[in-house]
């Protein structure tokens, strides 16, 4: 694996830092940071798994059906709301992972995404904070409770991203920033109105060159 760079924090008041890196799995190249093309067929890529290819061709088929409807005017809401309007969207994903666990893709971990935006409007990204979701892996084998970690903007809880830097061009890119969030265990988001005692905060600063991953690459590959 080659180390791309680095997230420096805390969590719950406890130092922790991170790396991002690259390298081959199961045959692929990727990267736990990374940028991908962002559309309504790539987000709606995974439900086709598992159908037929008569399932699959009607799907399809609804879908261009529905591109045709929405259009590519920049001042229709459909299509901005699905990826439309002539600009390119992308998707953003920091990944720590700890380099002292012994399953670095599944323990200890701390990933950043941010909701879909337009490369076009990109610079508004470095004014003020963004919104953007938060999770954290808790490490096995830790005294106090085990788990995953994550925001939720639905039910209160708040996680920003601050960017002093962001590159996407092809190929790849450069992100550094601040970020910080409350996170609750998965299970009581679930239940839609966790204690604050259960959540806990998590801040710091990153820095690392990013992946450009392919469009049909699903965002969570690198940590399934």
């Amino acid at each position: 694996m080659t180390v791309l760079g680095s997230i420096d924090g805390t969590v719950a008041a406890t130092e922790r830092a991170w790396l991002t890196i690259a390298g081959e799995v199961e045959g692929e190249n990727t990267s736990t940071a990374a940028w991908r093309p962002y559309s309504l067929q790539n987000a709606m890529g995974g439900a086709f798994a598992g159908l037929s290819d008569a399932q699959r061709a009607q799907m399809e088929e609804r879908m261009e059906m529905m591109s045709e409807m929405i259009g590519d005017g920049a001042d229709n809401p459909l299509a901005q709301m699905f990826g439309g309007g002539g600009e390119d969207q992308v998707q953003l994903r920091i990944m720590g992972v700890d380099p002292e666990a012994e399953r670095i893709l599944r323990q200890g971990g701390l990933t950043i995404e941010l909701p879909a935006f337009s490369v076009e409007d990109m610079d508004q990204l470095l004014v003020g904070s963004n919104e953007a979701e938060i999770a954290y892996h808790k490490n096995f084998g830790e005294d106090d409770a085990m788990g995953f970690y994550a925001s939720s903007h639905d039910v209160g809880t708040a996680a920003t991203v601050s960017f002093d830097r962001l590159e996407i061009v092809e190929g790849g890119g450069f992100a550094a920033g601040t970020f910080e969030g409350t996170l609750c265990p998965i299970r009581a988001l679930m239940g839609g109105d966790p204690d604050p005692e259960v959540c806990i905060l998590v801040a710091g600063l990153f820095e690392t060159e990013l992946g450009e991953e392919k469009a049909d690459t699903p965002v969570s590959r690198t940590i399934n």
